[in-house]
């Protein structure tokens, strides 16, 4: 099959750039070629995957290049010149626009400030809408992002479908026990000390500030949160502690006793299953999309990220918890099951 797929960006990086990497490596470990569209390329990850790239740039300030990239996608004939097409940034010109969180939603949850940004916002909004009612398919990557959009735009529910996004066992699998105490001395993880990791590139709508205010009420002997993906940038407890942005997650979530992540709003957040395929259990709010698939033998599930509530969640944590083995494969969450999926319900 001749694939198209569509994004702003072709990085390194979560969330959205991370799961266009995965369907670049699916379709083409399939025998699919592959062409992306892109705005901003990072041509040693192109030259990695082994995809064809189409560089769209227009020559504009970043904010406006980016609403003019999504215009330039939706001029063209993706339906007409491939088998499939899918968008996942907000186009409507593929066969398939993807929906990894509704921005209408996003805005809900978090305080803008800046006037400019409130703009920013009212476009990104329009594009999403007209993503939305003009695509033949929706694939949303959690029942709770599907009936988002059906409410918020007022979409049939008969064009979207929900397919989790997947994770890439290559990198992320259990260690042993020798390698998971290599993994926590390289960190410094002391063993008389429960070790949370906190895995974020946006903190605000994740729940930092909450997880700080908890960590300053916990006994900094026995806790200690590690945070990985953007710098702190506010006053912190001596407990939290950055350890940077890291290429390798793996051993990360591997070396810590649990994976936390308490957000106001997570549309999915593919930091649990990949803590969970590393064999290392989570807490989360259930505003987390991921959440539909957990239970008790693998999760705490928050009702809510007060600090009081996390402090005390955190106080009846064991140290040493792990889980079962191929929790991506129980739910369907490996690349090759998101590819033949995606085959069987948009081909």
């Amino acid at each position: 099959m001749r694939i198209a797929l569509v994004h702003t960006n072709l990085t390194r990086g979560g969330g959205m750039e991370a799961y266009l990497c995965s369907l670049v490596k699916g379709f083409r470990r399939q025998g699919d070629s592959v062409t992306v569209y892109a705005c901003r390329v990072d041509w040693d990850v192109a030259q990695e995957l082994g995809c064809d790239v189409r560089q769209i740039r227009p020559l504009l300030p970043r904010k406006i290049r980016e609403f003019r990239f999504l215009h330039r996608c939706n001029e063209l004939p993706l339906r007409r010149d491939y088998d499939l097409a899918i968008g996942t940034a907000r186009t409507s010109s593929p066969h398939v626009t993807v929906c990894g969180g509704v921005h209408a939603e996003t805005i809900r949850h978090i305080r803008r400030t800046a006037l400019l940004r409130g703009v920013y916002d009212v476009f990104e909004n329009r594009c999403e809408k007209q993503a939305f009612c003009q695509a033949p398919h929706i694939m949303a990557h959690s029942g709770t992002i599907a009936r988002q959009i059906v409410a918020h735009y007022q979409i049939d529910p008969a064009k979207i479908k929900v397919l989790y996004p997947p994770i890439d066992t290559d990198r992320f699998q259990p260690m042993d026990s020798a390698a998971r105490a290599r993994a926590r001395s390289a960190l410094g993880i002391a063993d008389d000390r429960l070790s949370l990791l906190f895995v974020s590139c946006g903190h605000q709508c994740k729940g930092l500030d909450q997880l700080c205010k908890a960590f300053a009420e916990l006994d900094p002997r026995r806790y200690e949160l590690l945070v990985a993906g953007s710098a702190l940038t506010s006053p912190h407890p001596d407990n939290v502690r950055y350890i940077g942005y890291v290429n390798d997650l793996g051993p990360v979530y591997g070396a810590a006793d649990y994976t936390v992540l308490p957000s106001y709003y997570e549309a999915f957040g593919l930091v649990v299953p990949e803590s969970l395929q590393c064999g290392t259990p989570v807490m989360v709010t259930q505003n987390v999309g991921a959440a539909e698939l957990l239970t008790g033998q693998e999760a705490v599930l928050l009702g809510d990220n007060n600090p009081a509530t996390l402090v005390a969640a955190i106080r009846q944590l064991e140290r040493g918890a792990r889980v079962e083995a191929g929790f991506a494969g129980r739910h369907g969450l490996t690349i090759d099951q998101h590819i033949q999926a995606i085959k069987e319900t948009f081909c």
